[in-house]
């Protein structure tokens, strides 16, 4: 397949506006998860243990339904058995108890920005 084949599976060629309008949102994704994750296991679990998530400001909630769905994918991925390698390494090892509850890093990372759309939706 060369390279107009490939462009004319899409309505329209993936172009450089468009390379950088998914860069900026990525780096907005990723700027949302640090704010609303931190760094450290007891960040998610002070995020967790609180009513709701403290909500970042400057983000509205497309910005946080980007990075839910991100959050989802990267989990999912880990669980999957043919990714197992993954699974062992340092970004997934954590285990974080809340109460009865138990999450790996990235479900509890799920699970706060869950609480956050949850919250963002009811004001």
């Amino acid at each position: 397949m060369d390279e107009q084949q490939f462009d004319s599976l899409f309505q329209q060629p993936f172009g450089r506006q468009d390379a950088i309008q998914a860069d900026a949102r990525l780096r907005r994704c990723i700027a949302l998860g640090i704010k609303l994750w931190g760094r450290t296991s007891d960040d998610l679990q002070r995020q967790l243990l609180s009513p709701y998530p403290e909500i970042p400001s400057g983000f509205d909630l497309e910005d946080f339904r980007e990075l839910q769905r991100s959050a989802q994918i990267i989990s999912q991925n880990l669980g999957d058995p043919r990714n197992v390698w993954l699974s062992r390494s340092a970004i997934s090892s954590a285990t974080i108890f809340i109460g009865t509850q138990r999450f790996t890093a990235w479900e509890a990372r799920c699970e706060i920005v869950r609480r956050a759309i949850e919250y963002l939706e009811k004001r």
